[in-house]
Protein backbone atom coordinates (compact mmCIF):
# COMPACT_ATOMS: atom_id res chain seq x y z
CA UNK A 1 0.00 0.00 0.00
CA UNK A 2 1.37 3.46 -1.24
CA UNK A 3 1.90 5.82 1.70
CA UNK A 4 1.29 9.63 1.22
CA UNK A 5 3.28 12.33 2.69
CA UNK A 6 1.11 14.90 4.55
CA UNK A 7 2.57 18.70 4.24
CA UNK A 8 2.68 20.97 6.95
CA UNK A 9 0.14 23.32 5.36
CA UNK A 10 -2.65 20.19 4.61
CA UNK A 11 -2.07 18.42 8.23
CA UNK A 12 -5.54 16.99 8.88
CA UNK A 13 -7.84 19.21 11.65
CA UNK A 14 -9.88 16.99 12.60
CA UNK A 15 -9.01 16.39 16.68
CA UNK A 16 -10.40 14.01 18.40
CA UNK A 17 -9.95 16.01 21.46
CA UNK A 18 -6.78 13.75 22.70
CA UNK A 19 -5.27 14.50 25.65
CA UNK A 20 -3.37 11.52 26.24
CA UNK A 21 0.35 11.45 27.73
CA UNK A 22 3.20 11.65 25.68
CA UNK A 23 6.65 10.36 26.53
CA UNK A 24 9.62 10.60 24.39
CA UNK A 25 13.05 8.80 24.38
CA UNK A 26 15.70 10.13 23.03
CA UNK A 27 18.44 7.22 22.28
CA UNK A 28 21.97 8.05 22.89
CA UNK A 29 23.21 5.01 23.58
CA UNK A 30 25.60 4.19 20.57
CA UNK A 31 29.39 4.03 20.41
CA UNK A 32 30.08 6.24 17.28
CA UNK A 33 32.49 3.97 15.73
CA UNK A 34 32.48 5.48 12.19
CA UNK A 35 32.37 9.02 13.09
CA UNK A 36 35.83 8.49 15.31
CA UNK A 37 33.88 10.43 18.72
CA UNK A 38 31.43 10.38 20.44
CA UNK A 39 28.21 12.00 18.30
CA UNK A 40 26.40 13.12 21.71
CA UNK A 41 29.20 15.36 22.74
CA UNK A 42 29.65 17.47 19.65
CA UNK A 43 28.10 20.90 20.38
CA UNK A 44 25.62 22.54 17.65
CA UNK A 45 23.86 25.86 18.66
CA UNK A 46 25.84 25.95 21.89
CA UNK A 47 24.84 23.20 23.09
CA UNK A 48 26.12 18.95 23.22
CA UNK A 49 23.51 17.27 20.70
CA UNK A 50 22.64 14.98 23.76
CA UNK A 51 21.67 17.67 25.88
CA UNK A 52 20.11 19.87 23.14
CA UNK A 53 17.72 16.39 22.25
CA UNK A 54 16.80 16.12 25.88
CA UNK A 55 16.02 20.59 25.94
CA UNK A 56 13.60 19.91 22.51
CA UNK A 57 11.83 16.73 24.13
CA UNK A 58 10.80 18.51 27.41
CA UNK A 59 9.14 21.34 25.26
CA UNK A 60 6.61 18.44 24.34
CA UNK A 61 6.31 16.55 27.72
CA UNK A 62 7.49 15.72 31.01
CA UNK A 63 8.33 12.01 30.62
CA UNK A 64 11.90 12.06 29.12
CA UNK A 65 13.36 8.94 28.68
CA UNK A 66 17.22 9.39 27.61
CA UNK A 67 18.83 6.03 26.53
CA UNK A 68 22.79 5.85 27.43
CA UNK A 69 25.16 2.73 27.22
CA UNK A 70 28.34 3.61 25.78
CA UNK A 71 30.46 5.55 27.76
CA UNK A 72 26.99 6.23 29.88
CA UNK A 73 28.45 8.28 33.53
CA UNK A 74 30.30 11.19 31.00
CA UNK A 75 27.22 11.45 28.44
CA UNK A 76 24.69 11.33 32.07
CA UNK A 77 26.87 14.60 32.96
CA UNK A 78 25.13 16.00 30.12
CA UNK A 79 21.71 15.72 31.45
CA UNK A 80 23.28 17.37 34.65
CA UNK A 81 20.04 19.44 36.01
CA UNK A 82 17.64 18.22 33.93
CA UNK A 83 14.24 16.35 34.65
CA UNK A 84 15.11 13.30 32.24
CA UNK A 85 15.32 9.49 33.05
CA UNK A 86 18.39 8.00 32.36
CA UNK A 87 17.87 4.92 31.29
CA UNK A 88 20.95 2.69 30.97
CA UNK A 89 21.05 -0.20 28.42
CA UNK A 90 23.61 -2.57 29.40
CA UNK A 91 23.34 -4.35 26.10
CA UNK A 92 23.45 -1.55 23.86
CA UNK A 93 25.76 -3.00 21.45
CA UNK A 94 23.45 -5.46 20.78
CA UNK A 95 21.84 -2.45 18.43
CA UNK A 96 18.79 -0.01 18.50
CA UNK A 97 16.24 -2.35 19.53
CA UNK A 98 18.04 -2.98 23.24
CA UNK A 99 17.56 0.33 23.95
CA UNK A 100 14.28 1.16 22.95
CA UNK A 101 13.28 -2.23 24.45
CA UNK A 102 15.14 -0.19 27.91
CA UNK A 103 13.52 2.82 27.29
CA UNK A 104 9.67 0.96 27.30
CA UNK A 105 10.59 -1.04 30.17
CA UNK A 106 10.76 2.43 32.38
CA UNK A 107 8.04 3.86 31.03
CA UNK A 108 5.19 4.73 33.82
CA UNK A 109 1.80 3.05 33.11
CA UNK A 110 -0.22 6.34 32.49
CA UNK A 111 1.77 6.45 29.27
CA UNK A 112 -0.70 6.67 25.99
CA UNK A 113 1.67 7.12 22.88
CA UNK A 114 5.74 7.38 22.75
CA UNK A 115 8.11 9.42 20.40
CA UNK A 116 11.20 8.44 19.31
CA UNK A 117 13.62 10.53 18.81
CA UNK A 118 17.86 9.61 17.78
CA UNK A 119 20.23 12.18 19.72
CA UNK A 120 21.75 13.25 16.39
CA UNK A 121 19.13 14.28 14.00
CA UNK A 122 20.66 18.27 14.79
CA UNK A 123 18.46 19.27 12.13
CA UNK A 124 15.56 18.69 13.46
CA UNK A 125 13.84 21.97 15.43
CA UNK A 126 11.46 21.87 18.00
CA UNK A 127 8.66 23.06 14.79
CA UNK A 128 9.02 19.68 13.34
CA UNK A 129 8.94 18.04 16.77
CA UNK A 130 5.20 19.78 17.70
CA UNK A 131 4.15 19.04 14.55
CA UNK A 132 4.66 15.52 15.00
CA UNK A 133 2.94 15.86 18.27
CA UNK A 134 -0.10 17.60 16.92
CA UNK A 135 -0.45 14.79 14.16
CA UNK A 136 -0.46 12.10 16.39
CA UNK A 137 -3.43 14.53 18.99
CA UNK A 138 -5.62 14.93 15.83
CA UNK A 139 -5.10 10.92 14.88
CA UNK A 140 -3.70 9.20 18.24
CA UNK A 141 -4.40 5.45 16.83
CA UNK A 142 -2.14 6.16 13.95
CA UNK A 143 2.03 5.78 13.64
CA UNK A 144 2.83 9.17 13.34
CA UNK A 145 6.65 9.29 11.43
CA UNK A 146 9.20 11.82 9.12
CA UNK A 147 9.49 10.86 5.63
CA UNK A 148 10.93 12.79 2.41
CA UNK A 149 10.28 12.15 -0.96
CA UNK A 150 13.55 10.66 -2.69
CA UNK A 151 14.36 10.54 -6.53
CA UNK A 152 14.88 7.40 -8.06
CA UNK A 153 15.71 6.09 -11.59
CA UNK A 154 12.01 4.32 -11.66
CA UNK A 155 10.43 7.75 -10.36
CA UNK A 156 10.70 8.63 -6.93
CA UNK A 157 9.95 6.99 -3.59
CA UNK A 158 8.70 7.65 0.09
CA UNK A 159 12.05 7.12 2.50
CA UNK A 160 10.73 7.02 6.16
CA UNK A 161 12.08 6.83 9.49
CA UNK A 162 12.46 8.28 13.21
CA UNK A 163 10.96 10.59 14.95
CA UNK A 164 8.06 8.00 14.99
CA UNK A 165 5.42 8.20 17.19
CA UNK A 166 3.73 4.58 18.94
CA UNK A 167 0.62 4.67 20.26
CA UNK A 168 -0.08 2.80 22.96
CA UNK A 169 -0.82 -0.73 21.66
CA UNK A 170 2.16 -1.13 20.16
CA UNK A 171 3.99 -1.24 23.26
CA UNK A 172 4.77 -5.19 23.77
CA UNK A 173 5.65 -5.58 20.47
CA UNK A 174 8.43 -2.59 21.14
CA UNK A 175 9.30 -4.07 24.75
CA UNK A 176 9.71 -7.47 22.26
CA UNK A 177 12.41 -5.77 19.65
CA UNK A 178 15.44 -7.60 18.99
CA UNK A 179 18.44 -7.34 16.38
CA UNK A 180 19.98 -3.92 15.16
CA UNK A 181 16.94 -2.72 12.83
CA UNK A 182 15.34 -0.64 15.66
CA UNK A 183 11.69 0.04 14.89
CA UNK A 184 12.04 -0.83 11.56
CA UNK A 185 10.31 -4.08 11.30
CA UNK A 186 7.34 -2.82 13.08
CA UNK A 187 6.56 -0.11 10.65
CA UNK A 188 6.90 -2.29 8.02
CA UNK A 189 4.60 -4.66 9.56
CA UNK A 190 2.04 -1.94 10.10
CA UNK A 191 2.39 -0.30 6.48
CA UNK A 192 -1.07 0.35 6.22
CA UNK A 193 -1.25 2.70 9.52
CA UNK A 194 1.14 5.33 9.29
CA UNK A 195 1.11 8.71 8.79
CA UNK A 196 4.23 9.86 7.52
CA UNK A 197 5.08 13.36 7.80
CA UNK A 198 7.57 15.56 5.13
CA UNK A 199 10.55 16.32 7.55
CA UNK A 200 13.80 15.99 5.10
CA UNK A 201 15.20 17.40 8.06
CA UNK A 202 14.93 14.28 10.06
CA UNK A 203 17.30 12.33 7.50
CA UNK A 204 20.18 14.65 8.12
CA UNK A 205 22.02 12.83 11.03
CA UNK A 206 25.90 12.55 12.35
CA UNK A 207 27.44 9.19 11.44
CA UNK A 208 30.60 10.27 9.88
CA UNK A 209 33.54 12.99 9.68
CA UNK A 210 32.15 14.22 6.38
CA UNK A 211 28.65 14.83 8.31
CA UNK A 212 30.48 16.60 10.95
CA UNK A 213 32.26 18.61 8.92
CA UNK A 214 28.80 20.11 7.47
CA UNK A 215 27.50 20.18 10.65
CA UNK A 216 30.47 22.32 12.09
CA UNK A 217 30.80 24.45 8.85
CA UNK A 218 26.69 24.90 9.02
CA UNK A 219 25.99 28.52 10.08
CA UNK A 220 21.89 27.95 10.46
CA UNK A 221 20.38 28.39 13.47
CA UNK A 222 17.35 26.34 14.05
CA UNK A 223 13.73 28.06 14.31
CA UNK A 224 11.84 26.83 17.06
Amino acid sequence: MAVNITGHGRMQQQQENNNGKLAVIVLAAGGSTRLGQPKQLVEFAGKSLIARQCLQALQLTGQVFCVLGCQAELMAKQLTGLPVTRVINENWQKGMSSSIAAAMAALPDDIDAVMIVLVDQWQLGQSELQLLKQSWQAQPQAIVLAGENVKTAGGSKIKKGPPVIFPRRYFPELMALIGEKGAKPLLEKYHDRLKVLELPQAFIDLDTPQQLQQLLASGETLSD
